[in-house]
């Protein structure tokens, strides 16, 4: 069994995912974001979101914005520093459109008894 296991995850076939509720956490403030990068920068700016621990989600899309991103942040203050921090540095952002979740009604996530 651990053999099999060890090579379903090693090719792929099966990945082991964690949803976790930030607030317990510490982590009170989440927003979406939606990035205009530079054509020859679309891959290099999705390498780096994808390797921000502040980041929860990122994808290519298309449309006015060729990134989409969920950033967690433990308050105001620190989504504001990695907006004008980490994410405005990345060379090739030309645009970044910001929504905070105010309040999130529905979520992936398993809670037995509910």
């Amino acid at each position: 069994m651990k053999r099999r296991l060890g090579a379903l995850l090693e090719s792929r076939a099966v990945f082991v995912d964690v949803e976790y509720t930030p607030e317990l956490l510490g982590y009170h403030v989440a927003a979406a974001l939606w990035i205009t990068a530079a054509p020859a920068a679309l891959h290099s700016v999705g390498e780096a979101l994808a390797s921000h621990y502040e980041i929860a989600f990122a994808s290519a899309t298309a449309g006015p914005s060729n990134l989409v991103a969920t950033v967690v942040a433990r308050d105001t203050a620190g989504l504001y520093a990695y907006i004008s921090g980490k994410l405005g540095q990345l060379e090739g952002v030309q645009h970044v459109e910001t929504a905070p979740f105010l309040r999130r009604v529905k979520q992936l996530a398993y809670r037995p008894g509910r």
